[in-house]
C-alpha cells in the first residue's frame, strides 16, 4: 500500500468511514494517548478512534523512533507526524539515542521510558496500543511453549492496569479484529500506512511464529482458530482474576517492601500457589522461569518453610512467611548529572508549566501528592540530580527548620530498599526535592505563577511503592 498521505480533507473523510471501535473505559478519564508506529495496526486504531466524535478531543499520538532502519525509520516518524497533522491530533515524537539493530527487549525498554516520560509530562493515564487477535495468538503460542500459566496466557489483555496507575487499553482486541480485517478496512477507505521490512525477516521469534501460522494454520486448525485462541485467552484472564482475588482474601498481596505474604497459602491448592508465585515474579520483571527453579519455592510455600532459589538469574527467597526477590540496594552515586526538560533520569521528569488559579487551589489544599509530584518556583540556574550522600539536609515545605534527608525518609517509613534509589534534585548546592518528601520551602510557590517547575518521579522504577 503506498504511504503517501492524501489531503487533510480526504484523510478525514477516509477515517470517518472506518468501522467504529468499542467505547473507551470510563476510568481513567482525561487524555487518551495512542502509541503510533505508522504500521497498519496503529494507523487503524488512531483513525478509527478519531472517527468517534466523543473520543476525538481526547486523543494524543506518541511515536518513538527506534532508529533501527535508517532512512526508513525517519520516514516512519515523518509519516506519523503528517498523519496527525492531517487529523488534527496533537503529536509527540521521540527517538533512541543510538542507531542500528539491538535486542528487542532493549528497544521495548527505551520505548517504555519514552511513554513513561510523556505520561508524566502530559498527565495521561490511558494508553492505547494496537494489539489485535493475531498478536494474541502468537503470544499465547510462544508462552505455551515455555509452560506459562493463566497469567501469562491471558496476555495481551483488553484492559491492563499497571502499578503506577496507568491503564493500557487495546480496542482492536476488544473488537475481535485480525490483521487482515485492519488491512482490508484501510484499503477500502484509501488510508495509507507504512510497512516495516524487518517484520518479514526470521530474526525475531515472533516473526518465525507468524510465518509458520501463515503457512498453514487455517488449513490445519480451521479458519476460526484465531478467535478461538482469543476466547481461550479471555477465559485464562477470568481464571487468573478469580485466583488472584482468592489469594488476596488469604492475605497474599504485595506489601510496601515489595514482598508477598504467603503464610496463608499453606493449605491452599497447588494451582493457586503456582499462579500467585507466577504473578508476583512477573510483577518483579521475572518471566519465563523454569519449573525446576520454581519447585523449591512452591514446596516451601506449601510447607511454611524457608527456601532460596535462583530464578532466571535472580535470587528469590521465602523467609518469615514472605516471598521476596533479593536485590542489592541500588545506589545512584554522588556524581552530579544534568536534569533536562523532557528527558527521564532515574525516574525523574522535569518540565516548565504555568500554575493557574485552579491548580494553585489544588496545591494549597494538598490535593497534589508532593511525594511523587512537586511544583516549585523556578531557580535561576540549571537543575541537576545525584544520589543521596551523607549529611544531605534541607528544609521541607512548611517545616520549621532543616533536617537530615535520611531521618526524614526513615520517619516517613520509606522502605530501605527504596531509599537508596531516590534521586536528589538540586539547584546549585541547594536541595529542591527528594521523591517521597515535600519539596524545599526555599522555592515554594506563593500563588499562581508562570514558568514554574514541575517535577515528577515514577515509583515503578524501583519496583515498590511509596507510602501515601
Amino acid at each position: 500500500m503506498p504511504d503517501r498521505l492524501p489531503s487533510p480533507a480526504a484523510l478525514r473523510a477516509a477515517a470517518s468511514r472506518l468501522p467504529r471501535l468499542p467505547a473507551p473505559p470510563t476510568e481513567p478519564t482525561g487524555p487518551i494517548a495512542v502509541g503510533l508506529s505508522g504500521g497498519a495496526d496503529s494507523v487503524f486504531a488512531l483513525a478509527a478512534l478519531w472517527a468517534d466524535e466523543a473520543v476525538r478531543p481526547r486523543l494524543r499520538a506518541w511515536h518513538f523512533d527506534h532508529r533501527v532502519r535508517g532512512e526508513a525509520s525517519a520516514g516512519d516518524a515523518t509519516f506519523c507526524a503528517a498523519l496527525c497533522a492531517g487529523l488534527g491530533i496533537p503529536f509527540t515524537g521521540g527517538a533512541r539515542a543510538a542507531t542500528g539493530l539491538v535486542a528487542e527487549a532493549e528497544l521495548r525498554a527505551e520505548r517504555d521510558d519514552f511513554f513513561r516520560a510523556q505520561r508524566a509530562a502530559q498527565s495521561v493515564r490511558l494508553l492505547v496500543t494496537a494489539h489485535h487477535v493475531d498478536d494474541q495468538v502468537e503470544t499465547m503460542l510462544m508462552r505455551l511453549a515455555h509452560g506459562a500459566g493463566p497469567v501469562g496466557l491471558a496476555a495481551p489483555r483488553v484492559h491492563q492496569t499497571f502499578r503506577d496507575g496507568h491503564v493500557r487499553w487495546r480496542p482492536l482486541l476488544a473488537a475481535g479484529l485480525r490483521k487482515a480485517d485492519l488491512v482490508a478496512a484501510l484499503r477500502a477507505v484509501g488510508l495509507p500506512w507504512r510497512e516495516d521490512a524487518t517484520n518479514a525477516t526470521d530474526v525475531a521469534r515472533r516473526n518465525r511464529v507468524r510465518a509458520w501460522l501463515a503457512a498453514g494454520a487455517d488449513a490445519a486448525l480451521g479458519e476460526g482458530y484465531a478467535r478461538g485462541f482469543a476466547r481461550a485467552a479471555r477465559i485464562q484472564d477470568e481464571l487468573a482474576e478469580a485466583l488472584l482475588a482468592w489469594g488476596a482474601q488469604l492475605g497474599a498481596q504485595v506489601d510496601a517492601e515489595g514482598r508477598l505474604p504467603v503464610a496463608g497459602l499453606r493449605g491452599a491448592p497447588a494451582a493457586l500457589r503456582r499462579l500467585l508465585l507466577d504473578d508476583y515474579l512477573r510483577g518483579q520483571g521475572i518471566r519465563e522461569a523454569s519449573s525446576e527453579s520454581l519447585a523449591p519455592l512452591l514446596e516451601a510455600i506449601a510447607a511454611g518453610t524457608p527456601a532460596r532459589a535462583s530464578v532466571a538469574g535472580e535470587v528469590v527467597q521465602v523467609r518469615d512467611g514472605r516471598l521476596s526477590v533479593e536485590r542489592p540496594e541500588p545506589s545512584l552515586g554522588p556524581e552530579l548529572r544534568p536534569l533536562r526538560p523532557g528527558a527521564v533520569a532515574a525516574g525523574l521528569t522535569v518540565e516548565r508549566v504555568d500554575v493557574d488559579g485552579a491548580l494553585w487551589t489544588r496545591l494549597a489544599r494538598g490535593e497534589v501528592a508532593p511525594e511523587r509530584e512537586a511544583y516549585l518556583r523556578a531557580p535561576t540556574g540549571d537543575l541537576h540530580w545525584r544520589g543521596r550522600v551523607a549529611g544531605d539536609r534541607y528544609q521541607p515545605l512548611g517545616a520549621p527548620g532543616s533536617a537530615k534527608v535520611s531521618d526524614l525518609l526513615i520517619n516517613r517509613k520509606i522502605p530501605a530498599g527504596v531509599r537508596e534509589a531516590l534521586p536528589v534534585v538540586l539547584a546549585g548546592e541547594a536541595i529542591l526535592w527528594v521523591p517521597g518528601l515535600p519539596p524545599a520551602d526555599s522555592h515554594r510557590l506563593t500563588g499562581p505563577a508562570k514558568g514554574a517547575v514541575r517535577l515528577t518521579w515514577d515509583a515503578s522504577r524501583v519496583g515498590s511503592s511509596l507510602p501515601s
